[in-house]
C-alpha cells in the first residue's frame, strides 16, 4: 500500500498544484481525461500521481483557450505532429469568430448610438405656407460652400435694400444634390421676401410651396452631414437647410 503511494498526491494537494478544482477533476475524470492514478477501495479517496502534473497543467491551458472537451480529448489522443495541427486549427477557427465578434460589436454600438441620437433629437412637424423667395443657384463643391453662401447673401441683401423691401424670416439653402468633395449639388441660396420682386439675371424668384415640413434641432456632431442623415437611416430625396 505504501509502495503504491510512492509519488502519490491526495486529491486537496493535486487540486493545490494544479489550480483546477475539485468539480473540474471529477469532471474529466468521467470522461477519461484526466483519471485518478489511485482510488482507495476502502475510503475512496482519490490519488494523483506526480507525473499527471504536466497533463493537469495542458488541460488547463487548453481550457483557458475555451477549447471544447471533446476537441482537448482529441488532442491528448493524438500524435505530436497531429497534435500541433489540431491546436493550430481549433485557435484559427477562434480568431475568425473573434473577428467576426468585433464586427458584431462595432455594428451593434453604432446601432445603439444611432437609436440614442434619434431618440435625443427634437424633432418639430410644421406647416408651411406658399412663401416668395429670391435665390441664386450654382454648382459647387464643398471647399466653395462658405464663400459661396456668404456672397450670394450679400448679392440678395444688396436687392432687396435697392428695392426697399425687408426679408421675411431667416435665409435658408436648398440642396438639389449632395454638395461633397466630389459631388456639385446645385445648391440655391435662398431669401424669404415680402413679395414678389423685380430680380436680376443671376438672381430668381419664386414660391416656395406650402405643406408639411419635418425640422430637428441638432447640436454638434449630429450637424456632420452625411453621416446625420445616414445615421437616422432617411432616404436622400431632397436637401435643405
Amino acid at each position: 500500500m505504501n509502495d503504491q503511494r510512492q509519488g502519490m498526491l491526495s486529491i486537496g494537494q493535486f487540486v493545490r498544484a494544479t489550480q483546477l478544482s475539485i468539480k473540474a477533476l471529477r469532471l474529466y475524470e468521467q470522461l477519461e481525461i484526466l483519471p485518478p492514478r489511485y482510488v482507495d477501495p476502502e475510503s475512496g479517496y482519490r490519488y494523483y500521481h506526480n507525473d499527471q502534473l504536466l497533463l493537469a497543467h495542458l488541460i488547463r491551458m487548453m481550457r483557458q483557450m475555451d477549447m471544447p472537451l471533446a476537441t482537448i480529448r482529441r488532442v491528448l489522443a493524438a500524435t505530436p505532429a497531429d497534435t500541433e495541427t489540431l491546436v493550430h486549427d481549433y485557435w484559427q477557427a477562434q480568431e475568425k469568430r473573434m473577428e467576426q465578434s468585433r464586427r458584431i460589436v462595432h455594428d451593434l454600438v453604432s446601432q445603439l448610438q444611432q437609436e440614442a441620437a434619434t431618440v435625443a433629437l427634437e424633432i418639430c412637424v410644421k406647416s408651411l405656407s406658399v412663401q416668395p423667395i429670391i435665390s441664386i443657384t450654382h454648382h459647387i463643391k464643398a471647399h466653395q460652400l462658405p464663400d459661396y453662401v456668404a456672397n450670394s447673401l450679400d448679392t440678395l441683401y444688396e436687392l432687396l435694400e435697392e428695392q426697399a423691401i425687408g426679408a421675411a424670416s431667416a435665409p435658408l439653402g436648398l440642396y438639389h444634390g449632395p454638395i461633397t468633395q466630389d459631388d456639385d449639388g446645385p445648391m440655391a441660396v435662398c431669401v424669404p421676401v415680402q413679395r414678389q420682386i423685380v430680380t436680376t439675371s443671376n438672381i430668381t424668384a419664386r414660391q416656395l410651396e406650402s405643406g408639411q415640413a419635418v425640422s430637428v434641432m441638432l447640436r454638434g456632431e449630429q450637424c456632420e452631414f452625411p453621416a446625420m442623415l445616414q445615421g437616422n437611416n432617411y432616404s436622400q430625396t431632397a436637401y435643405a437647410c
